[in-house]
């Protein structure tokens, strides 16, 4: 596949001097990158795996009846293993992912783009794609004599195959990834009914496209010109940061040689040449050149040259996870101010997040008061004060909570004494609190406090709870006599 390359005609620098068109694209090329094997890939690709069979198996988990993890945006609730959270408590998650994107900045730091080529959506689901199109098509070679031997009925067959596989993947991707957020024991058999509403085959089929076109079609190219992680990450590092680099002392003068010669005789360095650095690499760099943003430091370029050196009997491999300053035989500096700062900034907020936990409480009761009227005023002499009593039950168990009031004023509660109120959901109360005619005579308004105390004993959690919101009772201003 190759995109259409804007181009524009140079002015000639003489008048004998040919005009030269110079496109301001480069074409895409298509990438064909050779399989290789040794002891990073082979660690890469258990953590690959790993990932892979974490993402088919969580929806399916369950944690004493409940899903390991659930975001229920139809309840406005999302759980993660034992603990459900409701929208008021968003805040912990967006904890979560602040935390989540600081342990990235740190992981930059300290060993670049570690995440990229190890652990980044994108990269394992292009893995996944391209482990398919390597079965198919046959490695390197065979699938780039296939592109170029025309569309013949050979290529025709395996394309055929490898879009329908790639197409089933896509689509159990795609609905995986509903099942965070729905049930996919009821999902999965309206899928082979194929009871889905208008809405919901629109949700199924966009994931699957974008999946299907950014890590099967796409590959490198979302990581050049999309992920905006590739285009920043540069300006974290520093000459401590860890990152996949050439020796260029050992390497160069690079070239072609025979087995048999002394190469240093012959003024050359161990890289003989043979871009199988070049062909390994999945965005199709040269790790020769220096540090470039493409590299997601995926390590395949280690395993190649390792390969090569020790057929030759060259030693290590001239590409290698390394610092510029160690490369360059400076001192090597461990603990940094930035990443000490960053470190520092994820411990606090780990312990603030740990202390919120820790004191978070599986109901909440918010008191809400009658908006249209402070008080009302009876023929004789009562005062009575209306509110609504939100009671937010957060367990995975219904509770029944017993209401209680507590004031300075000799006010009579009017309501329910025992409030039940099912699992995860929101039970709105209204109730009264009314005051007699001879109290509120002499009385002035003043604070109430509303408390829920757990009536059922033996839970599995929270046993004994007890918590209080504040008011006010409200009274008529009295003139002076």
């Amino acid at each position: 596949m190759t995109a259409s390359s804007p181009s524009t005609t140079a002015a000639p620098a003489g008048p004998e001097a040919p005009r030269q068109t110079v496109s301001l694209y480069e074409r895409w090329k298509r990438i064909h990158p050779l399989w290789v094997s040794g002891g990073w890939q082979t660690w890469r690709r258990v953590v690959l795996a790993v990932l892979v069979v974490v993402f088919y198996v969580n929806p399916w988990l369950r944690w004493n009846g409940y899903p390991g993890v659930r975001f229920d945006l139809v309840h406005r609730q999302f759980t993660v293993f034992w603990t459900t959270f409701v929208p008021e408590e968003f805040v912990l998650l967006a904890w979560v992912m602040l935390i989540a994107a600081l342990v990235l900045f740190t992981v930059t730091v300290a060993a670049g783009r570690v995440f990229c080529g190890w652990a980044c959506p994108q990269t394992v689901w292009t893995f996944v794609y391209f482990t398919i199109e390597r079965f198919i098509e046959g490695d390197r070679t065979a699938r780039m004599r296939l592109e170029r031997g025309g569309w013949t009925l050979e290529r025709l067959a395996k394309k055929a195959l490898k879009l329908s596989i790639w197409a089933a993947i896509a689509l159990s991707i795609s609905i995986t990834f509903l099942g965070y957020f729905e049930d996919l024991h009821e999902l999965l058999p309206r899928i082979l009914r194929f009871d889905l509403s208008k809405w919901e085959k629109i949700v199924i089929l966009l994931p699957a496209l974008g999946s299907f076109v950014g890590s099967a079609v796409l590959r490198e190219q979302v990581c050049f010109h999309m992920c905006p992680y590739a285009r920043f990450q540069s300006v974290m590092f520093d000459h401590d940061t860890l990152i996949i680099s050439y020796d260029e002392a050992r390497g160069e003068p690079r070239g072609h040689r025979r087995r048999e010669v002394d190469y240093k005789a012959e003024g050359l360095g161990a890289c003989v040449d043979c871009h199988k650095c070049v062909q390994v690499c999945p965005t199709g760099i040269d790790i020769r050149k220096g540090l470039q943003y493409q590299c997601i430091g995926c390590a395949a370029c280690i395993d190649a040259c390792t390969d090569v050196m020790a057929s030759l009997g060259y030693g290590k491999s001239l590409v290698n996870y390394t610092s510029q300053n160690r490369q360059a035989g400076k001192k090597v500096h461990v603990l940094r101010p930035r990443l000490i700062g960053y470190s520092s900034l994820i411990l606090v907020l780990l312990g603030l997040f740990t202390f919120a936990l820790d004191h978070r409480t599986p109901v909440h009761l918010t008191v809400i008061r009658d908006r249209n009227r402070l008080y009302r005023e009876r023929w004789d002499g009562e005062v009575e004060n209306v509110y609504t009593l939100r009671i937010q039950n957060r367990a995975k168990e219904p509770r029944d909570y017993r209401v209680v009031v507590a004031s300075e004023l000799a006010v009579a509660y009017v309501g329910p004494e025992v409030v039940e109120v099912a699992a995860g959901s929101l039970a709105s109360i209204p109730v009264r609190l009314v005051l007699d005619g001879e109290h509120a005579a002499s009385a002035v308004t003043s604070e109430v406090r509303f408390g829920l105390r757990s009536v059922a004993e033996g839970t599995v959690e929270g046993e004994g709870i007890a918590i209080d919101e504040a008011s006010r009772f409200y009274l008529p201003t009295r003139s002076a006599p």
